[in-house]
């Protein structure tokens, strides 16, 4: 409702903003999918002739659009909008909205009406349709699924930032900060807070393995280096620990070269598409009346590795695998040919950044209050390069080691003092 109007009053307090900017993208970006309209004419069957013979020309269209697809792709991106199948659309909308207004009980409303909606997000999207965006045209077994997908939403962000008075961004882990105040929409006008933590520097002690790599076609080799190191990790003190990877087959992968190595301490690890009764069982094992060490598994970037406060002895480390770079796909890439050609940063805006901040996100749990106090092992060789380094908080002080016996003399002297 504050978006109404063309200009609010109001000042808008924005929590956790690292992740608005994918937020954003999906927020200005809008699809549909050629199923959703056979499933709706297969409901409506010949009751409604109007939406019925709409619903034909618009399948016709998208099965055109998929006959450009050869063989082996299953994707495909044009910077031209679909400006051909919007007339289409409209006509949907008008012959579907005739008969909603009677408000009728029949089984097929729902299914019409959700429809209806999804089409009119999807029209309200080719209204902002610019170079910022691009369509995307997706095979999904028989399925075709056309998205306008809006590559660069700070131009969106700031029309949408214009219509209050101020806005507030912040959040534990915006950085770097240009990256940022670029995506969402920031004009020259912004000012940039940074304030330290409230918390003891001293309490956290971070530690960089510096000569692992975690590259993908490497992982199988020094698994066994991952796991030898996680290990010394939790040899150097009782208590709860996270540990977290870029990929479910990759920590398992790691996880059972651990469970080999150290088979009198406990392991749990997150499997994918956990309930939330399951998450919370999860959670609950790390209490603090365990007297024994507990090493928990999880995924970079899921449910455990951000939101979550295990104060006190609930947590006394974390293992970050990996940088956190988020899988490639093809959105993904669309993303940074578009930054690599207008910032000459493309890698950076579409995969180093967001990682950076899954990985900062992750390392954040360990320190949750005044009184804490616990270690984050980085594992990877790339987090001792310049690049990764100039990006870490100032409030961090790493220990560079380059193998387990200097990892063990660091975290004695700091579990020690």
């Amino acid at each position: 409702r504050h978006f109404t109007e063309e200009k609010s009053n109001c000042t808008f307090l924005i929590d956790e903003a690292h992740n608005l900017v994918d937020r954003a993208r999906e927020m200005f970006s809008g699809e549909i999918r050629k199923e959703s309209f056979l499933e709706l004419r297969r409901a409506i069957g010949h009751e409604l002739p109007s939406v019925r013979k709409s619903i034909g020309r618009i399948h016709s269209w998208l099965v055109k659009a998929g006959k450009r697809f050869q063989k082996a792709e299953n994707f495909l991106s044009e910077k031209e909008a679909p400006q051909d199948l919007y007339p289409l659309l409209r006509s949907f909308l008008r012959a579907s909205e005739r008969w909603l207004t009677l408000n009728l009980k029949v089984s097929f409303r729902e299914k019409l009406l959700d429809l209806y909606f999804a089409v009119n997000g999807f029209i309200r999207v080719t209204e902002r349709f610019d170079d910022s965006y691009v369509t995307c045209f997706e095979k999904l077994g028989k399925d075709l699924r056309l998205k306008l997908f809006c590559v660069n939403p700070s131009e969106n962000m700031k029309q949408a930032l214009c219509r209050c008075r101020s806005s507030v961004f912040f959040s534990a882990t915006m950085i770097p900060a240009g990256y940022f105040l670029n995506l969402l929409g920031c004009g020259a006008t912004a000012s940039l807070l940074t304030l330290p933590s409230p918390f003891p520097e001293e309490n956290l002690c971070v530690v960089v393995s510096n000569r692992i790599s975690t590259l993908y076609r490497q992982r199988d080799h020094t698994k066994s280096d991952v796991a030898s190191a996680i290990r010394m990790l939790v040899k150097q003190k009782k208590g709860n620990y996270l540990l977290f990877f870029p990929s479910y087959e990759y920590m398992m992968m790691v996880h059972d070269s651990f469970a080999v190595r150290v088979q009198e301490i406990e392991t749990i690890f997150q499997t994918p598409g956990m309930s939330e009764e399951e998450r919370e069982r999860f959670l609950e094992r790390f209490g603090k009346e365990n007297p024994n060490t507990l090493v928990g598994f999880a995924v970079m970037g899921g449910v455990f590795g951000e939101g979550i406060d295990l104060f006190g002895d609930r947590l006394c480390g974390a293992v970050i695998v990996g940088v956190g770079l988020p899988g490639v796909c093809p959105e993904r890439e669309l993303i940074r040919e578009y930054f690599d050609h207008h910032y000459h940063a493309g890698f950076e805006f579409s995969y180093m950044y967001p990682g950076l901040n899954r990985v900062l996100q992750a390392a954040g749990r360990v320190i949750r209050s005044e009184r804490d106090r616990g270690a984050v092992l980085l594992i990877d060789k790339r987090f001792s390069t310049s690049r990764y380094r100039s990006l870490f908080p100032v409030t961090w002080h790493p220990f560079h080691v380059k193998d387990d016996q200097e990892l063990q003399n660091v975290l004695k002297r700091f579990w020690k003092t």
